[in-house]
């Protein structure tokens, strides 16, 4: 009985908690579909190296099969809110990969300037804050994959179409050509009424 009320009070502070981190976040972590995942992974080529970030990774859906499909990369999935972080950890270190790695930070704080590739599936503001960031950091040969939302103002280099109605679209942006000139001087999260 006692073992009852440890496990039912240890699922309610998770959902407290979990509730807590989708006011601070903006969001409630929310899993990549079936399809947008595969799309995703086929997109990446296995030979990959450097640092591939995976910016809000929620319970693992993309992280574990992408150190799968580049072991001669480094993982980074970032993942702000305690419970999918938890579960993260815990799933890494007991079925690994090694070459993944789980942190609990604020991606927007962290310099990503290492980057191979980024990968996000995050809502419209959160794109919009991400672009100034990434216009600055990224080297011109980095890819960015984005799930369902475009970033706002770059130029695709392919805008894949899904039939998924979660996940309708995979957009790659290449650096060295998806941003204008303008926009790597201009900080477009903010304008001039603001």
């Amino acid at each position: 009985m006692l073992f009852d009320y440890f496990v039912l009070a240890f699922v309610i502070i998770g959902i407290f908690v979990s509730l807590l981190y989708s006011l601070i976040t903006g969001i409630s972590p929310v899993s990549s579909t079936f399809k947008s995942r595969r799309k995703i992974i086929q997109t990446v080529e296995p030979d990959m190296e450097g640092f591939i970030y995976e910016l809000g990774a929620g319970w693992g859906a993309l992280a574990f099969p992408l150190a799968r499909r580049c072991p001669g990369a480094t993982i980074v999935a970032y993942e702000l809110s305690p419970v999918p972080w938890l579960f993260l950890k815990l799933r890494a270190l007991l079925l690994g990969p090694r070459n993944l790695k789980i942190v609990r930070r604020n991606f927007l704080k962290d310099n990503l300037s290492k980057a191979s590739l980024v990968v996000c599936y995050l809502y419209p503001g959160a794109m919009t804050r991400l672009s100034p960031k990434l216009a600055r950091e990224l080297d011109s040969d980095a890819l960015v994959i984005s799930n369902t939302f475009a970033i706002p103002a770059w130029t695709p280099t392919i805008i894949q179409n899904l039939e998924d109605v979660m996940c309708p679209q995979i957009f790659l942006y290449k650096m060295e050509n998806a941003i204008t000139g303008i926009h790597k001087f201009i900080d477009i999260s903010t304008t001039m009424f603001s």
